[in-house]
Parts: structure tokens; sequence; C-alpha cells
């Protein structure tokens, strides 16, 4: 296994270890935003690597993203569980990663690769950095709690983007005319 797919299975392994360090914490320390910042990077790290040595798998490529939204969809998850923030936003991000999903899956029955787009890493990256801010919210009190709304507000329209985003340039994978 090459070094990319590691830090892709260890930013897996780190969500548990996120989960229960931000239940033990909540937003009372850094910890918990130091460990999904920390696990966020790998993100970043095991893409560059991946491509810059010319270490791209099949694995990385199903692994990779389907681990980025386990991370992104913990910290939604938690942060909803204590009412940091609104349930909705959690389901409307959830319901597009399991949309798109399952275009994905319907493609590949299909033989057909569909690529990660800008939209879809500007979502990743913006909901990464809110969750980390909304982590870091109970020892950044000096900064609005509009800021936060602002960066979650953020991440949901790009959500929904790149979702619209994804289904329009795919649309012929639903095969919509023989319904």
């Amino acid at each position: 296994m090459n070094l990319p797919n590691k830090l892709t299975l260890i930013r897996l392994l780190m969500v548990p270890v996120f989960v229960i360090i931000f239940n033990i914490y909540k937003l009372s320390s850094i910890l918990p935003a130091v460990i999904f910042a920390l696990t966020s990077f790998t993100d970043f790290l095991d893409g560059y690597i991946a491509r810059s040595r010319n270490l791209v798998t099949t694995f990385g490529k199903f692994m990779d993203p389907l681990v980025d939204k386990v991370l992104t969809q913990a910290g939604f998850m938690v942060l909803a569980g204590v009412n940091i923030i609104p349930a909705w936003t959690v389901i409307v991000i959830i319901f597009r990663e399991l949309l798109i999903d399952g275009l994905r899956i319907l493609a590949a029955s299909n033989n057909i690769t569909i690529a990660a787009s800008i939209y879809g890493k500007l979502k990743t990256i913006s909901q990464m950095i809110t969750i980390i801010m909304y982590l870091l919210s109970g020892i950044l009190t000096f900064i609005p709690s509009l800021i936060f709304s602002i960066l979650l507000y953020i991440s949901v329209v790009l959500t929904i983007i790149s979702g619209l985003d994804y289904l329009i340039k795919n649309i012929k994978v639903l095969d919509l005319e023989n319904i």
C-alpha cells in the first residue's frame, strides 16, 4: 500500500478518535479542532503526494472522497448533535452526498467515471474550514456568531451548487428517457 493510501486510511481511522475527543471536550478545548484540522490536512497531503509521485490508484480514487465525506459528515453531525448548528444544514449536506454517491455508482456500473469538479473541491474545503471554525468557537469568543453562520451557509450553498453541477454534467447517466 502506497503512502497516499495509507494517509487516507489514517484519516478514516481518525474519525472515531475525533468523535470521541469531541464528546469529551465539546468546545471547551482546542483538541477536537486540532485533531479535525490535522486529519483534514491529510486530504490535501495524500492528493498532492499521489499526483506528484504518480501514485494515483483505483483504491485512492474511491476511498479518498469517501473518507472526506465520512470526516466532514461526522464533524457536522457532532456539531448538530449538541445544537451548535441547525440539523437541517446537515440533512442538506448528507442528502447531496448520498445523491452524488448514487450517481457515481450508477455511472461506474456503466463504465463511466465522474471526476471531481472544482465545485466539489471547493465544497469540501469550505466544509472543513467551517467545521474547524465552529470547533474553535468556544475559544474564539471574540468572533461574532454571524461569521460562523455565514461560513456554514457558504458551505451549504457550495454543497448544493456542486451537487447540481455533478447532476447537470452527468444527467445522461440517469437515462431519464427510459424511466
